[in-house]
């Protein structure tokens, strides 16, 4: 990708690269990454794990939430409302229904409030500095401003990470990146 792209350029080609990876594949690539997960030390010392649910070809969560809630761990999903997101203990997925963007998200349910947990975050594409290019809507950088310490693993097809990419200084980047082949860790 030409390095002079727009972040609108790269969410267009990505968008296009994840919506025609086949079925199996995005299976087979999120089974490798939850397996990644699952045996990280953050993972296992997690007493709450703040996760997305994905959509529209996204790295697969469930087999992460499923597991988590297995392990004896609280689970919270984001919520978005009136142009902020929260995080809602998980109650299951009946509990769940299309909100904004047409995302599944918790409908009522208790207010998470942890001060650390383990946050899992998608994203469109990411670069070897761990900059981070989302959705366009600032819901995870708005979130992540305010008072935690959550430390952040973004989950990507390894297609989802440049040399480069577009960003901005109050863009928040994870600490780590977790694809089917590696684990990219902030300032290494």
């Amino acid at each position: 990708m030409n390095s002079m792209a727009s972040k609108e350029e790269v969410r267009k080609v990505i968008r296009g690269y994840r919506m025609s990876l086949p079925e199996e594949s995005a299976v087979m690539k999120s089974i490798a990454i939850s397996e990644k997960l699952l045996q990280m030390e953050v993972y296992k010392k997690a007493e709450c794990i703040y996760c997305y649910i994905d959509f529209r070809n996204e790295v697969k969560t469930k087999p992460i939430i499923r597991r988590a809630i297995g392990d004896g761990k609280r689970v919270a999903i984001p919520r978005v409302e009136n142009g902020q997101m929260e995080f809602y203990y998980f109650e299951g997925y009946h509990s769940l229904q299309p909100g904004t963007y047409g995302v599944l998200e918790p409908v009522g349910g208790v207010l998470a409030e942890e001060r650390e947990a383990l946050l899992i975050m998608p994203g469109v594409a990411f670069d070897r500095e761990n900059h981070r290019i989302g959705y366009g809507g600032g819901y995870y950088d708005r979130y992540l401003e305010r008072a935690n310490q959550h430390f952040k693993i973004a989950l990507a097809y390894q297609f989802q990470v440049f040399q480069r990419i577009p960003f901005e200084t109050f863009d928040i980047q994870p600490d780590l990146v977790l694809t089917e082949r590696c684990v990219q860790v902030l300032g290494s």
